[in-house]
């Protein structure tokens, strides 16, 4: 998802996971959304304009009430 009307405001929202690799940022934003979070990725189009570079990563977001259940999960699964 991208930002939109339906995305809350930055300051609502915390990041849990950014990579260079957008898939990867999708299997955590799949893995999370399965268990009932709504998740927010940032910055996929200008990462992959850069060719995934370094320079700008793409970002995982959830509510800030979901972040830290949010890392957990997470973290068991190896990201």
């Amino acid at each position: 998802m991208t930002p939109s009307d339906s995305t809350p405001s930055p300051d609502q929202l915390e990041e849990v996971f950014n990579s260079i690799d957008a898939v990867e940022v999708g299997m955590a934003r799949d893995l999370l959304e399965s268990s009932g979070m709504e998740c927010f990725v940032f910055d996929a189009s200008a990462s992959q304009m850069l060719g995934s570079t370094a320079a700008i990563t793409v970002r995982l977001m959830v509510r800030a009430e979901d972040a830290v259940d949010a890392r957990e999960a997470l973290k068991e699964l190896g990201f």
